[in-house]
């Protein structure tokens, strides 16, 4: 964990660049497709990034073609609404705790524009919400795109369209529920590939394992640390995990 002061800067620093582009708007009810829209401004630059952020995500909810985070995770049955990436970004900006607001803000200070949260945030929600229902080729090679186009909506209607696919042949049944490592992997590979800029069975740098183990914990809580630290070391070994 970053010292108080440090933590402090480097907030200080992020919310000048990111509150510039900080806002997530969903497409009505009845797209196929989400709207990203950059409108926010940042007001003052010495404000809490995370706090602000926070302020815009609540503004979202009114607009989504949803009922709202907190119903779909209790709805009767565990039905098959899915999150949306929209609300899977608003429920980390809300309750990402002081390490990894720290972790995202260190890695967009190391990687610029793709290390920024709203990219990191869409392959973490594939590989969340992906796990078991998308094949893992899909999902890394929508990083691999996403790198060279920045088109994050076609991205997310490619995802969007396998999973609903996928969902629609357990309409009368269980859906099948993807092993937690293998998402931990998934995840880990297309931050790696599209926020770290590494190829395909590269190592992740040292100096970056510990902020990714934070972020990626958060996401997957079911995993241990151990889990996550694990898949991390072995990233060089799934060269070919995705051919």
């Amino acid at each position: 964990m970053l010292p108080g002061h440090r933590l402090e800067r480097l907030h200080s620093v992020h919310a000048s660049r990111e509150l510039k582009c900080c806002n997530i708007a969903a497409a009505r009810p009845g797209s196929s497709r989400r709207h990203i829209a950059t409108t926010c401004t940042a007001q003052n630059s010495e404000r809490d990034v995370f706090a602000d952020i926070k302020r815009v995500a609540k503004k979202i909810q009114g607009s989504l073609p949803v009922v709202g985070l907190l119903s779909r995770l209790s709805a009767p049955g565990g039905g098959f609404d899915e999150i949306a990436y929209p609300e899977f970004c608003r429920s980390a900006f809300e309750t990402a705790g002081p390490d990894v607001r720290a972790a995202v803000v260190e890695i967009e200070k190391r990687y610029g524009k793709l290390g920024q949260s709203r990219w990191l945030y869409v392959v973490l929600w594939m590989a969340k919400h992906g796990n078991g229902l998308v094949p893992p080729k899909n999902i890394i090679t929508a990083a691999k795109r996403l790198r060279v186009t920045q088109d994050i909506e076609i991205e997310m209607d490619r995802f969007e369209n396998a999973r609903d696919a996928a969902l629609q042949k357990y309409r009368m049944m269980q859906r099948p529920q993807g092993k937690v490592f293998d998402g931990v992997n998934l995840a880990v590979d297309a931050v790696a590939i599209l926020c770290l800029g590494l190829s395909d069975g590269q190592a992740v740098q040292e100096a970056d394992e510990g902020m990714l183990a934070d972020i990626l914990g958060f996401v997957f809580p079911e995993a241990s640390r151990e889990q996550v630290l694990d898949s991390i070391h072995s990233r060089p070994q799934r060269t070919s995990a995705y051919s």
